[in-house]
């Protein structure tokens, strides 16, 4: 996956290949500009030599003569050739010399060669220099609008979106709508998306609040007639002869109080987010809520519910609820019996800073994939093939873990299956809200 790029880092490569594509066009009219007035100076020194040449007194039998120093520069004449603009050249000895070959005529009718050697070397020396200093003021000015820029990019971007995050990180589910972000203090192009954003929390606040006010509503309008449902069905259990309507009788009466658990935790839901789910934290006794637990189960288990002994030392009495910590085993078992066909356990174990309890099956087991997910709302394992379940009983597991200030995991169990456990921490911190799922 291709990483994203910083905006400080884009921002200030920019900058620089910009103080650099500003730099390279001042080198080259530099190095044209004095190339040009070199040329030029030597063509008007071609014309001055010309023009005294015959004065100079250099007449046919001295052609052949070496070279003449004429105003400083080296000449000679020679047969006609082919004339040359004026051109750099470099000796053995490093020196730079404007050579060029021009025609010209000492006697009438008869036209010769003026060779003209000019000495540039301080010129193009001071050129070298000239570029060299162009080059060390690209290089610290790129330093120098580096620097600013990313004291400017810090105080006015990446600060006030730090303060910006932070500030959204403290919104929650409940505090949604109810924690406007003031766009006076932020940077003029930051304001706009500031007040987007809170006009989002306000909608999102709306759908939230309609949302919980229908699920509580809806919730408390079902358990009236699934209680009546129920009721009803027990008693024509009981009265009905064993047959085929005492077996209806009592699918009835297993669907209603399926349906009334669920009802119990969608009202869960609805008072967690809400801000009014009442607990009664009180120190409790983990074997003892095992055996509970063991004996409201072992009936409906055909023998697979097996509760591992009690250790040799009393574990601690962690802070909790005694009738949410057995609404959150009693989800955890009635899964594990579900999707497993093998024992299932219940054991109870301590370490320096909590109890666990644990349920362990030898089922399908979790995969590492789906090990946080199955425990968000609406969502069901792959395990889960049937259609029996409604993705929201271990989403109020650890809506009342968390909310007792402990938490639910679920690890592979040995040989095979799931190991879900229950962390009660000795010391309860305030619990902070659930993840929102």
């Amino acid at each position: 996956m291709r990483q994203p790029v910083s905006l400080r880092l884009w921002l200030q490569s920019a900058s620089l290949l910009a103080v650099l594509a500003g730099y390279i066009p001042l080198l080259l009219i530099n190095r044209t500009l004095a190339d040009t007035q070199r040329r030029h100076a030597h063509e008007q020194l071609i014309a001055t030599v010309q023009r005294h040449l015959p004065d100079l007194g250099l007449l046919p039998p001295r052609l052949s003569t070496a070279g003449l120093q004429v105003l400083g520069l080296d000449a000679l004449l020679t047969p006609l050739q082919p004339p040359q603009p004026p051109h750099l050249q470099r000796d053995a000895s490093g020196r730079q010399w404007l050579t060029s070959i021009s025609t010209t005529a000492v006697a009438p009718n008869t036209p010769l060669s003026l060779h003209l050697r000019q000495d540039v070397t301080e010129s193009v020396q001071q050129e070298q220099i000239g570029q060299w200093l162009l080059i060390a003021a690209a290089g610290g000015t790129s330093l120098l609008t580096s620097g600013l820029l990313r004291l400017v990019l810090h105080r006015g971007l990446l600060r006030p979106l730090q303060r910006f995050g932070d500030e959204l990180a403290t919104i929650t589910s409940r505090s949604l709508g109810r924690h406007h972000l003031p766009p006076q203090g932020q940077p003029r192009e930051l304001q706009p998306i500031v007040v987007a954003f809170n006009a989002l929390q306000d909608r999102l606040a709306a759908s939230w609040d309609r949302e919980r006010s229908f699920v509580d509503g809806v919730a408390h309008e079902l358990r009236t007639p699934i209680t009546l449902i129920s009721g009803r069905a027990q008693g024509l259990r009981r009265q009905l002869p064993a047959g085929p309507l005492q077996r209806t009788a009592e699918q009835i009466h297993g669907e209603a109080d399926r349906m009334g658990l669920l009802v119990s935790d969608l009202l869960d839901i609805a008072r967690q987010d809400a801000g009014r789910l009442a607990l009664r934290l009180q120190p409790i006794d983990a074997d003892e809520a095992l055996l509970l637990l063991y004996e409201r189960f072992a009936p409906l288990a055909d023998g697979r519910l097996r509760l591992v002994g009690p250790a040799d030392t009393p574990l601690p009495s962690p802070p909790a609820d005694p009738d949410r910590l057995q609404q959150c085993l009693a989800a955890l078992v009635d899964n594990a019996l579900h999707y497993s066909t093998g024992p299932v356990h219940l054991a109870a174990t301590a370490d320096d800073n909590a109890v666990v309890l644990s349920v362990r099956d030898h089922g399908p087991g979790v995969t590492s994939a789906e090990r946080e997910r199955i425990f968000e709302r609406f969502v069901r394992g792959t395990a889960a093939v049937d259609t029996r379940g409604s993705g929201v009983g271990l989403a109020v597991v650890r809506l009342l873990m968390t909310a007792m200030g402990g938490t639910v995991t679920v690890l592979d169990a040995d040989g095979g299956g799931a190991d879900f456990q229950l962390r009660l921490p000795l010391a309860v911190t305030p619990a902070a809200d659930p993840p929102a799922t």
